[in-house]
């Protein structure tokens, strides 16, 4: 879908006269727009998760940068600070979006892009799970169910390794937390 978005736009920028002044404003204005609206459509879903205070506990296994070497981590938490740190994640990727556009825009003159730019993330907004499940009502169940990956293109190629890596982290999760009950005992132990 994304793809067939890019190739459209790309198709519409041909057809326009990138180098008339109105029509490179009125793209701007669109592109501005967009990304406003993307910020309103952010904004409504941090104020639904902060409405609905849901503190049921979530513990999911966060998993480390690649190549860094580092542990799997038991992170537990609540839905709604899930939730309020995923919508800031894509809050800040929004406003650096914005910043490169605007600097290669004024820098370089670059066109092109900001069609592109004032459709997908607007569609990307409104597809988010978060969206779903804060914007639309949709239960958090199935691919909604926190806490949310990153889509994978080639998920329905690997459905059952899908199954296999939730069961993974649900042993990883007791695992850890075994761990971690070990380590507090050993320390109270020490304390006494």
């Amino acid at each position: 879908m994304n793809m067939a978005l890019v190739m459209g736009s790309m198709q519409i920028t041909n057809r326009l006269d990138l180098e008339d002044t109105k029509t490179k404003q009125i793209i701007l204005g669109c592109y501005v727009s967009a990304q406003l609206l993307v910020l309103a459509i952010s904004y409504i879903i941090q104020r639904s998760i902060q409405s609905k205070k849901d503190t049921t506990v979530l513990k999911y296994m966060d998993q480390p940068k690649p190549m860094s070497g580092e542990q799997p981590k038991l992170i537990t938490t609540t839905n709604m600070a899930y939730d309020l740190e995923q919508n800031a994640q894509a809050q800040k990727q929004a406003m650096i979006g914005l910043g490169l556009m605007v600097f290669l825009h004024f820098q370089f003159g670059v066109i092109r892009p900001l069609v592109v730019q004032s459709i997908l993330p607007v569609k990307n907004a409104l597809q988010s799970k978060f969206a779903q499940v804060h914007l639309f009502g949709k239960p958090a169940e199935g691919d909604l169910r926190r806490p949310w990956k990153a889509d994978n293109p080639f998920a329905a190629l690997t459905g059952a390794q899908e199954e296999q890596s939730e069961a993974a982290e649900k042993a990883a999760i007791k695992k850890a937390e075994k761990a971690a009950e070990k380590a507090g005992k050993s320390e109270s132990k020490k304390d006494l």
